[in-house]
């Protein structure tokens, strides 16, 4: 993370994981580049919107393969991902066509990423440290829910 971008990233939102951290960093910077520049034009340029867009499926696309690189179910977070897609797509593409405030969805965005880092990413990021000091092992779950249904099936 540069000293530009890390600016924009609040301390208690770090998840430690470096790639998770840059692209959260960046997309801050961006966010608030991007208001800026909509200040200053007083509209959503077509452009930056999709960057923007661009640069969320590409952080959603390194979370995925972060998390299945190191064995965990990313079932739920990947959901919460793609529901979260379509909704900011579908809010510019609202704002492009003159039925939504420009500012109430830059506002959104920035208030569900940070919502979504509290709330997901860094319970991620916990769990691939984990993962890569040995600590936790994803497929223990599987085994004591296995366990407990083979063990039901014998009595």
């Amino acid at each position: 993370m540069n000293a530009e971008t890390a600016a924009f990233l609040p301390s208690t939102l770090i998840v430690n994981i470096q790639a998770m951290d840059d692209q959260h960093a960046a997309l801050f910077s961006n966010l608030a580049a991007l208001k800026m520049l909509c200040i200053e034009r007083n509209e959503l340029p077509v452009a930056e919107s999709e960057t923007l867009l661009k640069a969320l499926r590409f952080h959603c696309a390194t979370e995925e393969g972060l998390a299945g690189n190191a064995g965990l179910d990313f079932s739920a977070h990947g959901q919460k991902h793609k529901k979260m897609l379509a909704a900011i797509t579908h809010a510019v593409n609202e704002v492009h066509e003159g039925r939504m405030d420009v500012f109430s969805v830059l506002r959104y965005i920035e208030y569900w990423f940070e919502r979504h880092i509290r709330e997901e990413d860094l319970n991620l990021g916990r769990n691939l440290q984990q993962v890569s000091s040995g600590m936790f092992d994803p497929e223990q779950a599987f085994m004591l829910a296995r366990n407990a249904t083979n063990q039901s099936q014998t009595t």
